[in-house]
């Protein structure tokens, strides 16, 4: 009996130590009580009371955000479809931001912001078009974005010197750009067995043939100055193009006996009466309406004007105008359909860049070209219609010489206003000649050293 007994104290005391020992385990070293188990059972029984409980997705744990966007006001009708479909691919591609597209962009409603500090996250600038944005980045209002190391491989340099200024990038980059080019009745060269011009000299025996059958070989206005000045925006760069880039740089002994040339050439063609008559009494207007009623085998005009011709009914052609080196010049004119600028007191200045970085892409490039058109700067866009393809065959993105002589301008010159309104008139009406004209050139130019 007592041997019997020993043997139940023995075994109570060993359940007791048990015991303590499942209590001591579930503490810790501190004297706490572990929860993990309580937290399990906790989470179990939740999880049983919420069966359409899920893991948590990782793209929702991102930092949810809003852009506040300001777009061109002036051309929402045309860019309102544009920019649709390009935020919606922006927000599947970032669903942790959100865009409040706005058509607010007016120079009028950021002048007002400027001034009064509050610059939405995002807005339409026109790069080194205009001296906004250059103003707008030494005043310290405009987010720098070297720090994200864009990709700038697939873009010409005038692209790249279009978002810059002081050496510091300030907006995306311009994907696409306007020129004027050489539109042309396709049934008129056939019929007279002409072919688009290979080199200057093909073009000037397109002019000579044009005539001597009873053709006007160009449908010209020259009654307003931008009228008049399309042709010569044209020859500049085919004929010139070294001579307006030595004044674009500030060279100080610029060689001009090219563009002696070249405004003798167009003196030329008045004469010869290639440009038609009553030239001075005709308005752009009324030499589109020439052309298109085949009065005119061929018409300078902008690229911005295709859908005028496509849609006329006429068998339009374009091509741009080559140079005596073969090569085929359009000017610099980068579109700002997609440029844009952050602010540099933006919340957000890494989800603004990435905005940024996405009108960049190939991919947002594809979506507004193919939804607003307009002539790619970078080759890697596809293009499906013949018009675009022609308006797209160029070899060299030739100077400007509108905004390179507009570059001069100051309080006491005005090289563009001189060449609009006295300089191609007289030479129009044959009343200077090349070197009486560069040197009306040079005379104002010297005024702004």
């Amino acid at each position: 009996m007592r041997k019997m007994k020993t043997m139940k104290k023995t075994l109570s005391l060993l359940l007791v130590a048990a015991l303590l020992m499942s209590v001591f385990t579930a503490c810790s070293k501190d004297g706490k009580t572990d929860k993990t188990d309580t937290k399990q059972n906790d989470n179990t029984k939740a999880e049983q009371n919420d069966s359409s409980k899920k893991e948590p997705d990782s793209k929702t744990e991102e930092k949810q955000v809003t852009l506040v966007v300001w777009g061109d006001t002036a051309n929402q009708a045309t860019q309102e479809t544009t920019f649709t479909a390009l935020n919606k691919a922006f927000e599947d591609k970032y669903p942790n931001i959100k865009l409040d597209y706005q058509y607010s962009g007016s120079y009028e409603a950021l002048n007002v912001a400027v001034q009064s500090d509050s610059l939405p996250d995002l807005f339409w600038v026109q790069g080194n078009k205009t001296n906004k944005m250059k103003e707008m980045a030494e005043g310290g209002y405009l987010l720098n974005l070297d720090k994200y190391n864009f990709e700038t491989s697939r873009f010409p340099d005038e692209c790249i010197q279009y978002a810059t200024e002081s050496g510091s990038l300030y907006c995306s980059f311009p994907s696409f750009f306007d020129y004027a080019l050489m539109y042309y009745n396709k049934d008129m060269f056939q019929k007279y067995n002409l072919s688009v011009p290979e080199t200057w000299d093909d073009f000037v025996n397109i002019l000579e043939t044009l005539k001597s059958n009873g053709e006007t070989p160009i449908s010209f206005g020259g009654k307003g100055e931008f009228d008049r000045y399309w042709l010569m925006g044209v020859m500049g760069p085919a004929l010139y193009d070294n001579v307006l880039g030595q004044i674009n740089d500030r060279v100080t002994d610029v060689d001009y006996s090219n563009m002696v040339k070249g405004f003798n050439y167009y003196r030329e063609f008045a004469e010869k009466g290639y440009l038609g008559e009553n030239i001075e009494a005709t308005d752009g207007t009324g030499a589109q309406l020439a052309f298109m009623n085949g009065k005119a085998a061929m018409i300078v005009d902008g690229t911005w004007s295709n859908s005028i011709y496509s849609e006329s009914g006429l068998n339009v052609g374009r091509f741009a105008l080559p140079g005596e080196d073969g090569l085929k010049y359009s000017q610099y004119g980068p579109s700002n359909v997609n440029t844009y600028a952050a602010s540099s007191k933006t919340k957000y200045p890494d989800e603004a860049a990435k905005y940024i970085e996405f009108l960049n892409s190939l991919e947002a490039q594809q979506i507004v070209f193919d939804n607003f058109g307009s002539i790619p700067m970078v080759k890697d866009i596809e293009i499906a219609d013949e018009a675009t393809k022609e308006m797209a065959d160029f070899d060299v993105v030739g100077y400007n010489i509108y905004n390179v002589l507009s570059s001069w301008a100051g309080e006491n010159c005005a090289p563009q206003d001189i060449f609009l309104g006295d300089i191609l008139p007289k030479l129009m009406m044959s009343e200077y000649n090349g070197d009486e004209a560069v040197a009306k050139l040079k005379d104002e130019l010297a005024k702004g050293n």
